[in-house]
């Protein structure tokens, strides 16, 4: 019986190990990934036997990718065993002790009798997890607000804009108590840290809301990885259903949470798909509340995507009507640090 010394780094730049892979994954029925997405894999191994390749399991930041393993070696749990065993050491060495798994429904088990334990699963997905991190202790570190009618409010805030302000004024008019989530995923202009920072200042007049990151469990790297691919196909709507599921079953009964707002959608078929999935799985428990976009007094819309564009460009006085002073004077002090 192979063990972990049957396991090799498989280096997907080569052509022909490239090749080997890909197959492996066409047979296991995994949709073969397009170039810019195993180059941003982290690592790739592969379990050989005599020279063939029959499994192969990647990982990306501390989500685990692409497990296949070759029909005559499925029905042995000890396949599955050594392969994942090898990527966890691969990237405990590199300081990851939490780990995702995003799978078909039927494996869910499988990974369970690994000591994986599931976070949500739908019809078609199971996302499970392990390690020194959970959705109870995320759910721990959020203060309990107070009062009976709860809301949430689950935005990027790539920058904080008068427009995500319009949405939690209205949500703090007609709820005791407001939970703002912001997407916790480093991207290229903004940091987490920055963009919790703005909505923070934006935002320092209100008591009655939490802000807080969301963590690997709403709309992340790990639970809805295609969302920030921005491409709105078969395998992104699956992820919707499985991000909507999970906080409703997971995020909102712990936090009493039974209206979220969101923000009317006509310029991305991603966001409008998704506001659609979640008026589609929510309620009745959560109503979903869709409202119109904010325009500024010039009736344009306002765009956090228009913001960054006049920051990359450097003429912000054209945003100056779209953003709070907060954000205004963020955005003058880093574009002039360059």
């Amino acid at each position: 019986m192979f063990n972990q010394t049957d396991i090799r780094q498989l280096f997907l730049k080569n052509n022909y190990v490239r090749i080997q892979w890909q197959v492996l994954l066409m047979q296991s029925g995994i949709e073969q990934p397009v170039e810019e997405v195993f180059h941003e894999l982290d690592k790739t191994l592969g379990l050989f036997m005599d020279d063939e390749l029959i499994g192969t399991v990647s990982y990306q930041t501390n989500v685990i990718k692409y497990v296949a393993i070759s029909d005559k070696y499925k029905e042995s749990g000890h396949t599955l065993n050594v392969l994942i065993s090898a990527i966890i050491e691969e990237m405990s060495q590199q300081g990851i002790f939490h780990y995702f798994v995003f799978t078909k429904r039927q494996y869910q088990k499988s990974f369970e009798y690994l000591g994986f334990e599931s976070i949500i699963s739908t019809e078609k997905i199971a996302v499970l997890e392990m390690g020194n991190w959970s959705i109870q202790q995320y759910l721990l570190t959020i203060p309990q607000g107070v009062g009976k009618k709860k809301a949430a409010i689950v935005m990027n805030a790539n920058p904080f804009t008068l427009g995500h302000f319009y949405l939690v004024e209205q949500a703090v008019l007609a709820n005791d108590w407001v939970y703002i989530f912001v997407l916790e995923k480093e991207q290229t202009l903004f940091s987490t840290v920055e963009r919790i920072n703005l909505v923070k200042q934006g935002l320092k007049n209100f008591e009655n809301i939490t802000i807080v990151s969301g963590g690997d469990y709403i709309i992340s790297p790990a639970t809805f990885p295609t969302y920030f691919l921005r491409k709105d196909d078969e395998l992104a709507k699956e992820q919707m259903v499985v991000d909507a599921m999970l906080f409703k079953e997971r995020i909102a009964p712990d936090l009493n949470i039974t209206t979220r707002y969101v923000g009317e959608e006509p310029l991305s078929p991603m966001t409008s798909s998704y506001n659609k999935i979640l008026k589609l799985i929510l309620p009745p428990e959560v109503r979903v509340d869709i409202l119109p976009r904010k325009k500024t007094e010039c009736n344009q819309v306002i765009s956090a995507s228009e913001v960054r564009e006049a920051f990359l460009e450097g003429s912000l006085e054209k945003i100056k009507y779209m953003v709070p002073k907060t954000t205004y004077n963020y955005l003058k002090s880093k574009r002039s640090a360059k």
